[in-house]
């Protein structure tokens, strides 16, 4: 006949012991487990650190937003901006506007003394009073009055002609000149607003077979 075993209770000191370790062993962990939870951020990445050195590798860098313009810069122009012409320094007469009606002139090749002049001026005296008489604005934008006078070669042997310059309606210069034979005019027109040129007779004779007056290159200078 079999004796039923009787199932043994822990003694209540052990029991309270093992019950303290526990305690002790849980209490101790307690804070370890907080710093370590302090110390990852709660499990997340850790946030970058501002102004931290260098490791010596290069750092990816972000493109800029595109603005639709180029970043590059733009080279300067090297265009060359055309400046104005500057005034000539020496101008034909016959270039500014006349006063006086340019009827009986001409303005065609002749020769003069054996020379052939393709920038003339010429008139014959004998078709009106004597003399012929053309005007010109200058506005007192020059210095002097450069050309030549003489009687053009196919002109018949006569007396000779006067040639005369008039700075605003008074004469300023006056010579006379005959057949194969030039001479030269420099006048002062600074204070002039017009100038004119005058041919005259100085014989009934010229009249008989029209001599020709010639101004050669009359020009205006600076």
């Amino acid at each position: 006949m079999s004796v039923p075993r009787r199932r043994r209770s822990s003694h209540p000191a052990v029991v309270g012991a093992v019950i303290a370790a526990v305690a002790t062993v849980v209490a101790a962990a307690i804070p370890v487990a907080l710093e370590l939870t302090r110390d990852t951020g709660g499990g997340g990445a850790a946030p970058p650190v501002q102004g931290a050195p260098s490791t010596g590798q290069p750092q990816p860098t972000t493109p800029a937003a595109s603005t639709g313009t180029d970043p590059s810069p733009t080279p300067a122009s090297t265009a060359v901006t055309a400046s104005p012409s500057p005034q000539a320094d020496v101008v034909p007469l016959t270039e500014m506007r006349e006063v006086d009606d340019f009827e009986g002139w001409e303005q065609e090749p002749l020769t003069v003394a054996g020379k052939p002049h393709q920038a003339v001026l010429t008139a014959s005296p004998c078709w009106l009073n004597d003399h012929y008489m053309v005007t010109f604005v200058v506005s007192r934008q020059f210095r002097v009055l450069e050309a030549a006078v003489g009687i053009a070669d196919e002109s018949p042997k006569a007396g000779p002609l006067r040639f005369t310059v008039l700075s605003d309606r008074k004469e300023v210069f006056t010579t006379t000149v005959g057949l194969g034979r030039t001479r030269p005019v420099k006048v002062d027109v600074s204070d002039s607003t017009q100038v004119s040129l005058r041919v005259s007779t100085t014989s009934v004779e010229q009249c008989h077979g029209d001599s020709l007056g010639v101004w050669i290159a009359p020009r205006l200078r600076r």
